[in-house]
């Protein structure tokens, strides 16, 4: 596995500067943050177990399957994410800067989305060395009657990244999708509200959702991630869950119009693969061109 020419900064190197430049470890030859997101676990397990029809999915496809993606992209990729329950051999293998994520995730509803989120507090020093992690990451729901909870909440996690020295990348995702939030005018709004609420909670990259629910959603877009861009002090990028990989391209360069910095997507590059009969020849074969696919569109969008 590849890392940076530098160590990852020690407890007693965590200023701001320093976390900056930490986090520019995952950028690309253009600057751009390109990375994929294969930190899923209950979510890909249901997605395997529908989409190649099984009873069940066991620990070990699981594994396989975040393995077989690091192999497919980690030499086109700028970072990769992944998780310590099923990621650790996939870290081995990666050929990029990994993020680590340290969250406890599960939702209220069963088989709804994750709108529950903990501090994984089993992510220590010792498992950061152990997947040569650059980078933690927090999936931070955020619910417009419990803004105060998710600030807290964005607070500790970048307290935890400070005191492992890494740099903490804070995912804001908008719960419930409901009411007006359910309305693309409604869900940009959301998405604003939520990045001035965990701007000042100080991450060191910011990953947010997109509006783009079809190409007539192209400026606002575009509006809605100058607005991110004009309250965020770091660096941030769109995750690729909630829109149609046909159209995640598009609303990557949308964003990118409006200052996002590239993208942290995993279901853009690999969902093909869960309903492919073979997945990893799936993977294989297209991973790594729709992973570039998506770095193109960045730079068409701001040249």
């Amino acid at each position: 596995m590849t890392t940076s020419p530098t160590p990852p900064p020690g407890p007693h190197t965590t200023s701001s500067a320093d976390m900056a430049a930490a986090i520019d470890v995952f950028r690309d030859s253009h600057g751009f943050f390109t990375m994929v997101a294969v930190d899923q676990r209950e979510s890909l397990r249901h997605m395997l177990r529908e989409g190649q029809q099984l009873d069940e999915v066991d620990d070990a496809t699981l594994a396989n399957f975040k393995t077989a993606v690091v192999d497919a992209i980690s030499g086109a990729a700028s970072g990769i994410l992944l998780d310590q329950q099923y990621g650790i051999e996939a870290a081995r293998r990666a050929q990029c800067p990994v993020i680590l994520a340290a969250d406890i995730l599960s939702s209220s509803e069963a088989g709804g989305p994750v709108d529950i989120a903990a501090i994984d507090d089993t992510v220590t020093a010792e498992t950061v060395d152990r997947f040569g992690a650059q980078a933690l990451k927090l999936l931070l729901p955020w619910h417009p009657q419990h803004r105060g909870e998710a600030i807290d909440l964005a607070h500790a996690f970048m307290a935890r990244c400070r005191e492992l020295g890494l740099p903490g990348v804070l995912e804001g995702v908008v719960r419930p999708r409901d009411g007006r939030a359910a309305t693309s005018g409604g869900f940009a709004e959301a998405l604003i509200a939520a990045a001035v609420d965990l701007a000042p909670t100080q991450p060191d990259l910011y990953k947010t959702e997109v509006v783009f629910g079809s190409p007539a959603d192209r400026h606002l877009a575009t509006t809605t991630a100058q607005a991110i861009t004009d309250v965020m002090a770091c660096p941030w990028v769109v995750l690729s869950s909630g829109v149609a990989a046909h159209d995640f391209a598009a609303a990557v360069a949308a964003s990118a119009a409006g200052g996002g910095s590239g993208f942290l997507a995993g279901r853009a590059v690999w969902s093909g693969a869960v309903t492919a009969p073979n997945p990893h020849e799936y993977l294989r074969s297209y991973a790594a061109t729709n992973l570039q696919g998506l770095t193109d569109h960045i730079w068409d969008a701001v040249s």
